[in-house]
């Protein structure tokens, strides 16, 4: 599936992207966390046009190699960016089972463009970031509802769907074990997510 041109070039374009917020605001988290928002908008609208046959199957393989470009470029810049050292490790977990599904692309390209409908949950995490970094906590409390709701839509409601039917009608087992491990990572997160909000509603 991959060649080197299929990783250079998506990994250039990321590394310009980055770059360029760089420049702007001389701030390695605030470059990364755009670079991640264009990510999550690109990679998730991709899938979306597949599902409803609006791209081909080699227009969609295109925003496919981006993503293997970004998470090259990610995995390149969390190893050796101090600033990003916080998230170092679920980062490298996040990106190892992101390239798993990259791999099984072209054998389900269905099973793909499902999956990477959690990225949509992404663009609202981005924002909080962003929205906190220039003082708007109004708009970082409004991203921060979307998230949880399309997070719950998109991470636990849709992998739990797919798990369901994996479960039942599907015998590849390496693939449902691999899944499960992506929905229990996603179930932590809203376990973890939803403890805070209530958390909060208490004070």
């Amino acid at each position: 599936m991959f060649n080197l041109v299929n990783l250079i070039v998506p990994t250039l374009i990321n590394n310009i992207i980055y770059n360029y917020f760089y420049h702007r605001h001389k701030n390695v988290e605030y470059s990364i966390k755009y670079n991640s928002l264009i990510h999550s908008i690109l990679s998730s609208l991709g899938g979306i046009l597949y599902l409803y046959n609006l791209i081909s199957f080699k227009n969609h393989k295109l925003i496919v190699y981006y993503s293997l470009g970004y998470i090259i470029f990610d995995l390149y810049s969390y190893t050796f960016k101090k600033e990003l050292k916080y998230e170092r490790m679920i980062t490298y977990f996040h990106h190892l089972l992101f390239y798993i599904g990259i791999k099984y692309y072209e054998p389900d390209p269905i099973l793909y463009s499902r999956l990477i409908l959690s990225e949509i949950s992404t663009i609202p995490l981005n924002l909080i970031w962003i929205s906190k970094y220039k003082k708007k906590i109004t708009y970082a409390k409004f991203f921060s509802f979307i998230f949880y709701i399309l997070f719950f839509i998109f991470r636990v409601g849709n992998c739990s769907n797919l798990l369901y039917n994996m479960f039942w009608y599907s015998n590849d087992h390496l693939k449902f074990y691999l899944l499960s491990v992506f929905s229990n990572l996603n179930y932590y997160w809203f376990y973890l997510m939803t403890k805070k909000l209530i958390r909060k509603l208490r004070n």
